[in-house]
């Protein structure tokens, strides 16, 4: 009877063995997660903010070249910030192109390049960003006129979910104001639209706008949910 019992608990065991791991075609289970929007919002909030270098950090320089009338240069250059007490650390090598032109009326363009890294407490980042024909118009007015596109991408870690992903966010600045004496965008939007792929290969893709709306605070909407998002931290909620 001992033996009756042991050979039929084998037999259940083995059973249960063998249906884990299997779909209900018979195949292995596959953990398919993909990339909330919360998690992509959370990206793209850094990728602008200034704490980490990003794009509005650019802009804003970008904005008092063109405010203040800087002949046209290429410059290359390391901005970074790795102490130990920073609540965002981030290096980057930056190529700046800026080209003043004797147009009616007068504008300035602008290109950059910026590749290298971010490490905050939500997410730590291997990217690049880029600036394309950014393009400042009614120069001899109160507020630069910004209009022009870019990219930014690469390889991420979302910390509070312990996730890799990748990303590719393309994105076009429209009609942003800037107050030329402190270079802070008024009001304008970005159209954003960012895709990528998390853990399996699983794909994931949004798009949205992010409008700024004064004092280095912006509102993204993407994907359909709506996120307040500081420029000068990348802070972020609902």
């Amino acid at each position: 009877m001992k033996k009756l019992i042991l050979y039929c608990f084998v037999i259940i065991l083995s059973l249960g063995w063998n249906s884990c791991g299997k779909d209900s075609s018979g195949g292995d289970d596959i953990v398919v997660y993909k990339i909330p929007v919360d998690i992509a919002a959370r990206y793209v909030a850094m990728a602008f903010c200034n704490a980490s270098a990003g794009i509005n950090r650019h802009l804003e320089t970008a904005a008092a070249y063109a405010a203040q009338g800087h002949a046209s240069f290429d410059t290359s250059f390391t901005l970074k910030k790795l102490d130990s007490a920073a609540a965002v650390k981030y290096q980057y090598q930056v190529v700046y192109t800026l080209a003043r032109l004797a147009t009616t009326p007068p504008k300035v363009t602008f290109d950059y390049t910026a590749n290298g890294s971010f490490s905050s407490s939500a997410i730590q980042s291997q990217d690049e960003q880029t600036g394309t024909n950014w393009q400042f118009t009614t120069l001899d007015q109160a507020m630069l006129t910004l209009n022009g596109s870019g990219t930014d991408g690469g390889q991420q870690y979302a910390l509070l979910e312990k996730v890799f992903f990748s990303s590719d966010n393309t994105y076009t600045l429209k009609n942003v104001m800037i107050d030329k004496l402190t270079g802070i965008a008024a009001s304008g939007t970005a159209q954003i639209s960012i895709h990528g792929s998390g853990p399996a290969g699983v794909a994931y893709s949004y798009s949205g706008t992010l409008t700024f709306s004064g004092n280095r605070e912006s509102v993204l909407v993407l994907g359909g949910s709506t996120f307040y998002i500081s420029l000068i931290s990348g802070s972020i909620a609902k």
